[in-house]
């Protein structure tokens, strides 16, 4: 798993993570590289890939409380909007597993928050998009202990 910014992070700290992000104030991952990389032009000129192991089925074999998006879906919409609103709604949550939020799909999320489409709208232009996966892990303890640091790239 990749995570993408301006510096290097070897040891996580969750309560470090800002307020109304996408899923929640939590740790970010993907499995892309290449995304990696393009959240780490946004954050700053220095691009640092900080390099990690997950496992997921560890993880999910203990009973952490996951929620899992497999499609960009209403659910998955106001679950997003609530989150950047500043709603705990994430709270439920150790981890949370959904379609990143990109340049095309942040289009589509701010129409709707701003109330220039519906929901239905919204969920209509998703269908199409590709979903890239991201996790947010919300809890500690996972980074603590399912969670390994492997490089800076």
């Amino acid at each position: 798993m990749y995570h993408g910014t301006a510096s290097e992070i070897s040891h996580v700290n969750v309560g470090l993570g800002r307020g109304r992000k996408d899923f929640g104030k939590g740790f970010y991952l993907t499995n892309s590289k290449i995304e990696a990389e393009a959240l780490a032009r946004k954050t700053a000129d220095k691009n640092v890939i900080s390099v990690y192991e997950f496992n997921y089925f560890k993880t999910k074999n203990v009973g952490y409380r996951f929620n899992e998006f497999e499609t960009f879906n209403k659910e998955w919409l106001n679950f997003v909007v609530d989150c950047r609103k500043g709603k705990d709604v994430a709270a439920d949550y150790d981890i949370v597993i959904a379609g990143a939020i990109y340049d095309e799909i942040a289009d589509i999320v701010s129409d709707y928050e701003k109330n220039i489409i519906t929901a239905e709208e919204a969920v209509e232009q998703l269908r199409y998009k590709d979903v890239k996966f991201q996790i947010c892990i919300l809890n500690q303890e996972i980074i603590d202990f399912n969670l390994d640091f492997v490089e800076i790239m």
